[in-house]
Order: C-alpha cells, then sequence, then structure tokens
C-alpha cells in the first residue's frame, strides 16, 4: 500500500507529451521491460492505477496518462460529441512514441479511450488489449440490443442533465449504478467532496459515450486479441456490452472476475495486474 500511495502521489518530473494545437499529454512512467499503457476512467487520472502498477513494473514499462482534462492534460472543449475519439487520438499519440508494439488496458470510460486509440494507432503498434468493464454503449447499438441500450441511455440522461445543471450529489446515480446501492452513502466526505466536483466533467463524458459513432467494419478489421473482463457482482449491463463486443471483434473473449465489481481496479490490483500481464 506505501507503494502505490508514494507513486500516486508523485508529480514531480511527470512528462507532458505535446499534441498538436499546442496541447500536451501528461503521463506516469515507470519500470523496465516491455511498454504497456493503462488508460484510466472519468473521473480519475493516472494515479487511478496506483494499487495496480506495483505488480506491474518489476517486469514491464509501464505508462499511465491523464486523459484530456484530467491531472495535468490540457482539457478538450466542452463538447460530447467527438470526445471519445478525441481522447483516443492523444493515446495513440502516447502509444507510437514507445519502443515496440504496446500492451494496451482500460477500465470504465478508459476501456472506451483504449478502444479508440487501438483503432486509430498506426498499424503494429498495439499489440494486445485488456478492457476492464468498458462502457462502450455503441456495441449495444451496433448489435440491436436494444433491450439493454434503452434503459441505460434514459439513466445516464437524466444523471447528465442533473449533473450539468449542477444539482449537489447527483453523481451518486453514477457512483451506486456502477459500484452498488449504498456505496455514495457509505463513501467518507473526502472522497465525495471531489467527485461532486467532478460531476459536470463527468457527465460530458457520459453523454460522449453514447454518441460513439464506431462502425462495425471498423471494429471487425481490427485484428489484435482482445479481452474483455467483467466483475461477477457488476451490473448485468457490464455483460450485454462485453457479449456485444465479441460479436462485433474478430478476436476477442470474455472473462469474468470472481467476487469483483466496478472498483475491481483497487480491490482486485494483484488478480488485475496478471490479466493485463498474462
Amino acid at each position: 500500500a506505501a507503494a502505490a500511495s508514494t507513486w500516486c502521489s508523485n508529480r514531480t518530473g511527470m512528462p507532458d507529451l505535446e499534441l498538436s494545437g499546442g496541447r500536451t499529454l501528461s503521463y506516469r512512467e515507470e519500470g523496465e521491460g516491455p511498454p504497456l499503457v493503462l488508460v484510466h476512467g472519468s473521473p480519475g487520472d493516472g494515479r487511478s492505477w496506483g494499487r495496480v502498477v506495483p505488480h506491474l513494473r518489476r517486469r514491464h514499462r509501464v505508462f499511465c496518462p491523464d486523459l484530456p482534462g484530467f491531472g495535468g492534460s490540457t482539457r478538450l472543449p466542452d463538447e460530447s460529441k467527438g470526445r471519445t475519439a478525441a481522447m483516443g487520438a492523444a493515446v495513440a499519440r502516447l502509444i507510437e512514441t514507445c519502443d515496440g508494439p504496446v500492451r494496451l488496458a482500460g477500465h470504465s470510460f478508459g476501456g472506451n479511450i483504449a478502444l479508440q486509440a487501438a483503432l486509430q494507432a498506426r498499424h503494429g503498434t498495439v499489440g494486445e488489449v485488456v478492457l476492464f468493464e468498458p462502457v462502450f454503449f455503441r456495441a449495444l447499438e451496433l448489435t440491436g440490443d436494444r433491450a439493454a441500450l434503452e434503459p441505460a441511455a434514459a439513466y445516464f440522461e437524466d444523471y447528465a442533465r442533473r449533473a450539468l445543471a449542477g444539482e449537489p450529489g447527483a453523481v451518486r446515480l453514477m457512483i451506486d449504478y456502477w459500484f452498488g446501492a449504498g456505496t455514495w452513502a457509505r463513501m467518507p466526505e473526502k472522497i465525495r467532496g471531489p467527485l461532486d466536483n467532478a460531476a459536470a466533467h463527468n457527465a460530458i463524458d457520459v453523454r460522449g459515450t453514447f454518441l460513439d459513432t464506431n462502425t462495425a467494419s471498423a471494429l471487425a478489421a481490427f485484428r489484435q486479441p482482445v479481452t474483455i473482463i467483467a466483475g461477477e457482482t457488476s451490473p448485468d449491463v457490464v455483460r450485454s456490452i462485453a457479449r456485444a463486443l465479441l460479436k462485433l471483434l474478430a478476436k476477442a473473449r470474455m472473462e469474468g472476475l470472481t467476487g469483483a465489481n466496478h472498483a475491481m481496479l483497487d480491490t482486485h490490483p494483484e488478480v488485475v495486474a496478471g490479466l493485463i500481464a498474462a
């Protein structure tokens, strides 16, 4: 725990990658060996992987970017349309600077961004991809799973509307949906406060997940292996998204994580690390 805490808290000397238009992407880097790029969810930053990285850095060179608008990275315009593609382009640029094919992992919203990056990165720069409960609702749309898509879309549009209107505590709707009823109430104030402050930013990201424009043909053309991880106690929509991606991606497989939910990076860090490095 101490090693993870030290890694998480140290921003001194964090490198920045220059992007187009004067923007920058900040990232953490440590370890030696084949490169791994780990993409966090929303809200969050590269420190979200803090409990996982100590299990990887002895054998891998680990990169944890702060997605645009988080941590030290330049913010994108507050528009939902095209948002995941723009974030994916930034991560793809980081991937292309690494030596050799990168093993790429993403959690939650970061799973969407990781998949976007994999589709955009130069051929040969991405090896295997591991997605931990990606919120890739576009897959439900492309496979015609309206029964799973429509209730989720309605729920999250209600959340986004309330969060963007500045309703105090609206972020509890997102937290309790993914992590289980009552999770928000059990959180200490020191955690609830920052999440509440980030709600409007998160709401823009959430809307962005429902405005993804990837096509079935683009997903089918990605030929690298993709593993999709779903927690045993996570909402049913997690498995619906995973099953939809199995239909859309050429070399995808699904694995369950026993006893885990959306908080798996914190509750099962060693198992998560093993799945990434497998």
